[in-house]
């Protein structure tokens, strides 16, 4: 008897929805729609415009075979937004239908049907399979064979928080090859941003975010990686990746920011085996943003981990202001990474490439303070955390000039052979400057400078096992600073580092 009233009852919902579904003005909208693998997200908008509705509005999931799966009742209008059913299976079709309340009605007013994602391997064999990749962010994905992006103004699938790479890319020893940005956005890279995603077995071979004939031009707050622009998650991951024979050269106006690493800009997750060679960062700032910029990373976020990364990357950084009056200015340049915070772990890195650096900052008349500061290591700009097995063999260049209105401003500049500012209170072991290059330094008088061949200036002074290997080399304003610069030297490197791969590059 009771089932039997159970079906009366739903067909006489149903004849209610059928009467009174051609009577109403309200209609639904599906608003920021996001179907992953087992779940959808979305936001709903109501439009009521004869205020018809006079109760609360549910929207209920249907599976294939029309049963209720699931439903979720709105009271407010902060719950129309980011509505979420989970738990669903894959690649299976299922339809969301919007009931509200009129008089005493409930009339369907809205449907919407969707296909939830495949958790299978996705092979990646041309251009359109890599930018399909948007519509499964957290899909497994390998790589068929190379893919050629010639021709293609790129633009990553993937350029922003809530279109962020979630998934696992397999590039099977294959290559993703000449690839062109035709501009600088916030998040840019070939995978711009990044949540918990894996990335890894892959080569990115002549990917261009300009050119020094055709530089790219930004005045917003940007994040620049040729892998990742950003990557959140801890969870994140490169792996066995090699960069080669690529660039980044564009110019910033932006007052906020500009991070820039060959591999990630801002990097939060875990970094292995990774090579980069041949690629240039070319930079050209004017104004006072923030300027981070590392051979492979910019900005290493607290718990994230990197070791065996190999940059030979050639950084050249260029301060040619129009507009600094009365503000601050912080830029920060390593070989390997920019700026090392707390909680991060870094070891087993090497830089190769040469970092030239040239600031004038124009500061304009009737400036009354400032401060100035430059950091600036072979392997790390500034370290908050210690840093284990690296050395450094490329040259570093600094030229600055004063003007007349910069009495005001206070200017620091931290230069190390190895580190620029070393603050951590832990000991950094195994780290050595190899002296193939050298260390030339032109600074207005009105600079405190602390340089050094290994830290330029270290805040705790704990005891490292830091040194020199080969010729010492340091030079300020043209004058020799190698007996003023008490470093250690290091006489053999055999075994020194106790790594198989550190050793690996040495014997190369």
């Amino acid at each position: 008897m009771k089932k039997i009233s159970s079906i009366v009852m739903i067909l006489l919902f149903a004849i209610v929805l059928v009467s009174c579904g051609n009577k109403t003005e309200v209609s639904v909208t599906f608003e920021n729609v996001q179907v992953e693998q087992t779940s959808i997200r979305f936001d709903l908008k109501v439009d009521d415009p004869n205020k018809e509705i006079t109760g609360s509005t549910v929207v209920y999931l249907h599976n294939e075979e029309g049963n209720i799966r699931n439903q979720e009742t709105m009271e407010e209008a902060i719950d129309y937004f980011g509505i979420y059913f989970y738990g669903l299976e894959t690649t299976t079709t299922f339809t969301l239908k919007v009931v509200v309340t009129i008089d005493r009605d409930a009339v369907e007013v809205g449907s919407y049907e969707f296909t939830t994602l495949t958790d299978q391997e996705i092979v990646i064999s041309s251009v359109e399979d890599f930018m399909k990749m948007k519509e499964n962010r957290n899909g497994k994905f390998i790589l068929e064979s190379d893919i050629d992006f010639s021709g293609e103004e790129f633009v990553s699938p993937f350029n922003a928080s809530n279109a962020a790479f979630g998934g696992t890319f397999d590039g099977n020893g294959f290559a993703l090859k000449n690839i062109n940005f035709k501009g600088i956005t916030m998040y840019t890279g070939v995978f711009g941003y990044v949540s918990s995603g894996v990335i890894k077995n892959v080569t990115f071979d002549n990917v261009t975010i300009g050119t020094s004939e055709t530089p790219l031009v930004t005045a917003t707050s940007s994040r620049v990686g040729i892998v990742t622009a950003y990557a959140t998650s801890q969870t994140a991951r490169i792996e066995n990746v090699v960069i080669q024979n690529s660039s980044i050269v564009f110019t910033t106006s932006s007052t906020i920011q500009a991070y820039v690493g060959a591999v990630a800009a801002e990097y939060k997750g875990v970094m292995k085996d990774v090579e980069v060679l041949n690629t240039d960062i070319d930079v050209t700032t004017s104004t006072f943003g923030r300027i981070k910029i590392g051979g492979a990373v910019a900005l290493l976020g607290a718990d994230s981990v990197i070791s065996q990364v190999y940059s030979q990357t050639n950084i050249n950084f260029v301060t040619e202001a129009t507009n600094i009056r009365d503000d601050d200015v912080s830029q920060m340049i390593g070989g390997v990474v920019a700026q090392h915070v707390s909680g991060a772990k870094l070891s087993e890195i090497i830089s190769t490439g040469n970092i030239d650096i040239d600031v004038d900052y124009n500061t304009l008349v009737d400036t009354e303070k400032g401060i100035y500061q430059l950091f600036v290591g072979g392997l790390v700009g500034r370290a908050n955390n210690d840093v284990q097995k690296g050395y450094y063999s490329g040259s570093i260049t600094i030229n600055h000039e004063k003007n007349e209105f910069e009495e005001p401003v206070t200017k620091q500049y931290r230069i190390g052979g190895l580190i620029g500012f070393y603050e951590s209170n832990k000991p950094s072991n195994n780290l050595v400057r190899i002296g193939d290059g050298e260390i030339n330094l032109t600074i207005a008088d009105d600079v405190i400078l602390e340089a050094s061949q290994v830290f330029g200036f270290d805040r705790f002074e704990i005891v490292s096992d830091k040194g020199v290997y080969g010729t010492k080399h340091i030079m300020i304003n043209a004058e020799s600073k190698v007996e003023e610069d008490i470093v250690d030297t290091i006489t053999d490197l055999t075994d020194y580092f106790d790594s198989d791969w550190m050793d690996s590059y040495l014997e190369a």
